[in-house]
């Protein structure tokens, strides 16, 4: 989609460190075309910083999308899948849920990383005590944070 590796690029001109593209898409559509971007910082990013970068990014995108168009920038949700190896520090101490390429699903709390390889306990089950793993990060194929409401 020519439209949008153009858009990601000009948001790779616009935003710098600490700041990182999570995710792009484009919705197409005859009357208005729907952008939204997903940016992050190692720490979190807040609503105002989201705010000054949609601003920065719609005046590039106005130069360049032809068609009207909507604009949404916004922090990936608590419920957005791990991407990128940059995001699991901020998650250390929390419960993950991982689908392993392999088929496995593991439900483990992230106790470290250490280069590209994460420390986990599994959960004690009713028959099985918790465990300590480690499991590269090439070897995920998603991995989202397990929200807790205790």
């Amino acid at each position: 989609m020519a439209l949008k590796s153009k858009i990601e690029e000009i948001i790779k001109s616009v935003i710098i460190e600490p700041y990182y593209l999570v995710d792009l898409f484009v919705s197409e559509s005859k009357i208005r075309n729907k952008v939204s971007i997903f940016i992050d910082t190692d720490q979190g990013i807040e609503i105002d910083e989201c705010g000054v970068l949609s601003r920065m990014i719609g005046e590039k995108l106005d130069g360049t999308i032809e068609e009207k168009y909507t604009l949404e920038v916004s922090s990936p949700g608590a419920d957005s899948p791990l991407k990128f190896l940059r995001q699991y520090p901020k998650n250390i101490g929390r419960t993950l849920k991982i689908n392993t390429l392999e088929g496995t699903e593991i439900k483990a709390k992230l106790l470290e990383i250490n280069g590209e390889e994460l420390s986990l306990q599994t959960e004690a089950k009713k028959k099985q005590n918790s465990e300590n793993i480690k499991l590269n990060l090439n070897l995920i194929k998603d991995a989202k944070v397990v929200l807790s409401f205790k």
